[in-house]
């Protein structure tokens, strides 16, 4: 697939005022700005008919696209400094404005990207710079247009998806998703729209691991299509993971055989799809399965094999036994055909935490309690290292909702907003457990009392 055109009603940000402006005065307002499907918020100026933004906060908002650049002041040559495909610390912005008007001066500071000079129009606001997105997107290689219908700017920094991507690539695209059972339970696919998949976009989802129990039979297949498409369509990246129980609670040859097929099955029918979509081998090894780790990398050899005669590039994605426990990571064999395109998955608190249980203790957030969660981190952190394959947490959930649900959502709060921290400040993606703790799905919208949760692991 080349890369996405958007198509809309105008290819340019360029707002016309209503109130004429006079010279060397800007007015203040917050600007909607939707990046490859994430919403931002970013105050603009408008000078002369044209929105312009802070050079840092455009900065910040582009990180963890394929637009991300980098801000520095060359103090010698009193120049800005861009540095394209570089992360940037985020700038954090403010929805209130002190003032109605601002006084406005041209910039006479040159601006290099990647060490050649170019011409940008900008203008000086108080000690910040301001450029025009337009400006920014033509010399950055991001596409930017214009949604007449919710007057929002619309960004796509989208690699060229007809090429494959690296699992190092992948890992930092992946973001911050949910385990959803759109294909898994009745519920899920009686109950799944288009509308869930827009809906999950606009809330900052980057990515779902559809969760799968059922045979790849057409029923399944037909309903899959639909939930691939739509995600892709929307900029959500789909992960395709596989229950596999019969295998995990009896792993003799023939369910092994089985497994291994159903991933023959599915490889095949997509083939020729996005490589943004990945497969997810085994969803936690338990229960016979843990007792024979030797039968898990077997598994993972043979279902490897079986999807590398139509997908030799796709990325897979294998994990360990105890219900993917990062302790074990360095069990895994790695497939002979992995081709360099692997990831591994791990799991903690994929039940929540526990107020009892030593092993996921949290209450306040001790010294102790964190210590349990950076743990597990050090532990994916020094195989990505030794192995130089990247991981990703396919699952972890704020509260103990099958086990008591005893945190009050405050309780809650805190301990997401740690995870997230831990995992980002780690450089590791995660899936949150699961969708219908925090979406209604026969609504189609956000369960309200989740909210302050849902905001601390994916607002902005």
């Amino acid at each position: 697939m080349k890369r996405k055109r958007m198509i809309l009603s105008a290819l340019a940000i360029s707002m016309v005022c209503t109130v004429p402006i006079q010279a060397a005065q800007v007015s203040a307002d917050m600007a909607v700005i939707e990046v490859d499907g994430k919403l931002h918020q970013l105050p603009a100026y408008l000078i002369e008919g044209n929105y312009y933004f802070k050079l840092r906060e455009v900065a910040g908002m582009m990180q963890g696209t394929h637009g991300a650049f980098r801000v520095d002041w060359n103090s010698q040559q009193s120049s800005i400094v861009i540095t394209s495909g570089v992360e940037t610390k985020e700038e954090k912005t403010s929805a209130v404005f002190d003032r109605a008007s601002y006084d406005a001066v041209p910039s006479s500071a040159p601006v290099f990207i990647d060490g050649s000079y170019v011409n940008l129009k900008a203008y000086n606001i108080g000690d910040y710079t301001y450029f025009k997105l337009r400006d920014l997107g033509e010399t950055l290689g991001f596409e930017i247009g214009w949604r007449e219908r919710d007057k929002r700017v619309l960004i796509s920094t989208e690699a060229d998806t007809s090429k494959a991507i690296s699992p190092w690539e992948y890992q930092r695209m992946l973001g911050k998703g949910m385990d959803v059972d759109w294909s898994k339970t009745k519920g899920g696919r009686e109950n799944y729209t288009e509308q869930t998949v827009e809906d999950f976009a606009a809330a900052g989802i980057s990515h779902v691991r559809i969760r799968i129990s059922e045979d790849a039979d057409e029923a399944l297949l037909e309903l899959l299509d639909q939930q691939i498409g739509d995600c892709l369509k929307h900029g959500v990246i789909p992960v395709i993971a596989y229950q596999a129980d019969d295998f995990k609670n009896n792993p003799n040859q023939k369910n092994m055989d089985k497994a291994v097929q159903w991933w023959g099955t599915v490889a095949e029918r997509y083939q020729d799809i996005s490589p943004l979509l990945s497969f997810d081998l085994l969803i936690e090894a338990t229960d016979a399965l843990n007792k024979q780790p030797d039968a898990l990398n077997e598994y993972f050899e043979k279902a490897t094999a079986e999807i590398r005669k139509t997908n030799p590039e796709r990325i897979l994605i294998i994990s360990p036994r105890l219900r993917s426990d990062a302790a074990y990571l360095e069990e895994l064999e790695i497939p002979s055909q992995s081709n360099g395109y692997l990831m591994a998955e791990w799991h903690f608190y994929a039940a929540g935490p526990s107020k009892t249980n030593e092993r996921k203790l949290w209450t306040t957030g001790t010294k102790t309690e964190k210590a349990l969660i950076q743990e597990k981190i050090d532990l994916a952190l020094a195989w990505q290292k030794k192995t130089g394959i990247p991981t990703w947490v396919g699952a972890w959930m704020p509260g103990n909702y099958n086990d008591g649900d005893d945190y009050t959502i405050e309780e809650q709060s805190v301990f997401a907003e740690y995870m997230r921290e831990s995992l980002e400040q780690a450089g590791i993606p995660f899936a949150v457990n699961s969708d219908t703790k925090f979406y209604d799905r026969e609504e189609n919208k956000w369960i309200a009392n989740m909210q302050p949760i849902f905001q601390k692991i994916f607002g902005k």
